[in-house]
């Protein structure tokens, strides 16, 4: 391999070539791809956005609300923050070899102090980046990763697209959860020491859920966490004092304003006008406590928290089991007529589920009568249809007996 070449391997099977991982060392083979995606929430790029977004990148699908890219070898060279600076609200980079980076313009700053995000903040994983002038900046949350930092080999990140722009209205309307969320992430530290943590965590919305997802945070981790969270008020996003506001704020700036609204800034309108009356409360919307507990602790906690869920949900389990059985004593034959049913669609998956209700039925009636009826409904089975023989796998997987 030599020449253009060497940054390749030649893959038989299907004919094609495969980069060789330089990130993760020479001769480890695996197909590199990544994804590069910025869009436009609040309004369309004008003129000028668009002509410089469109010299970030080649290849890029460019439009007034959206940049789209897709790697298998090379790198995408453009200025990510300056594109988050001159028009894109939210933008993903993703990678199959680690990298899990998200960004977010927030016009009107942080849903917090910046000394309280201070705490947060991870000098590799979690910064702001305030403009030169006003309050607004771009939110940024990329871990320290490699390849295999995380489980799966390719996560479904264009789930995560359809809610970056809820997840930055929740940031813009004082959610502080995303930030917490984000510590998790980005925190590797034993001896961290936790920030304030959120009220909420308990009930994260979907989109939040999926922030979780894209960064491997686990169920159990974040339970951990709720358990020293705050209670969330039902009306906590909405504890702001418009009426107040709307009564106390000049006509011709509600005018202004208004006008802003009409002609398609509905969006920065309401951001401007919800972080004013932040500002006007004078604290902090979104509840939270300061437990002080240690990334370690967490974690510790985080383990027995995993270990109860498996207990309640083996006895789940265990009582769902112990009802069918109840019903499979009661008419045998019934489940019987299911797995022929089964059998009849003709398909593989239905065949294991055939079997299953066979060893099921041979569990539930006991060692005296079980055997006896589950291996003769499994010789009839197959002396229906002999020539399946995923059937005949699938029964014997069960250690069914049809001979």
């Amino acid at each position: 391999e030599t020449g253009w070449l060497a940054p390749f391997c030649y893959d038989a099977k299907t004919s094609s070539l495969i980069c060789i991982q330089k990130r993760t060392g020479w001769g480890f083979a695996m197909s590199e791809y990544q994804y590069v995606y910025f869009a436009a929430v609040d309004r369309q790029l004008d003129d000028k956005q668009l002509a410089y977004m469109e010299r970030q990148s080649t290849r890029a699908e460019v439009t007034r609300w959206r940049f789209e890219n897709e790697y298998h070898y090379g790198d995408f060279r453009g200025d990510a923050l300056e594109m988050m600076r001159r028009g894109f609200d939210v933008h993903v980079h993703y990678a199959n070899f680690g990298i899990r980076k998200l960004m977010f313009r927030l016009p009107v700053g942080l849903p917090m102090s910046l000394a309280t995000f201070k705490l947060y903040q991870k000098e590799y994983g979690l910064e702001w980046k305030k403009d030169a002038q006003g309050k607004g900046g771009v939110l940024c949350i990329e871990p320290e990763a490699d390849a295999g930092s995380y489980d799966e080999v390719f996560f479904e990140f264009h789930r995560l697209i359809a809610e970056l722009p809820k997840i930055r209205q929740s940031l813009i309307e004082g959610d502080c959860r995303t930030i917490y969320l984000a510590w998790l992430a980005c925190t590797f530290e034993e001896e961290a020491i936790e920030p304030p943590v959120p009220a909420g965590l308990s009930k994260l919305p979907r989109e939040l859920k999926v922030l979780a997802e894209f960064y491997a945070i686990s169920e159990d981790l974040i339970r951990a966490a709720a358990a020293e969270a705050p209670a969330l008020p039902v009306s906590a996003k909405r504890k702001l004092e418009v009426d107040e506001w709307l009564t106390e704020s000049p006509s011709e700036k509600l005018h202004s304003l208004l006008r802003r609204v009409v002609e398609g800034d509905g969006e920065s309108v309401r951001a401007e006008a919800l972080a004013e009356i932040r500002d006007r409360a004078g604290q902090i919307n979104w509840p939270m406590s300061t437990p002080n507990r240690s990334f370690d602790a967490l974690q510790e906690l985080a383990i027995k928290v995993k270990e109860a869920r498996h207990k309640r949900e083996a006895a789940s389990r265990d009582r769902a089991q112990q009802k069918r059985f109840a019903a499979i004593r009661k008419n045998p034959n019934d489940f019987i007529r299911e797995a022929e049913r089964l059998v009849e669609t003709r398909s593989t998956d239905n065949y294991l589920a055939a079997a299953k209700i066979l060893a099921e039925l041979r569990e539930a009636l006991g060692p005296a009568e079980g055997p006896k009826l589950a291996n003769a409904a499994a010789k009839k089975l197959v002396q229906a249809y002999p020539t399946l023989s995923y059937l005949k796998k699938s029964l014997r997987e069960k250690s069914l007996e049809f001979k």
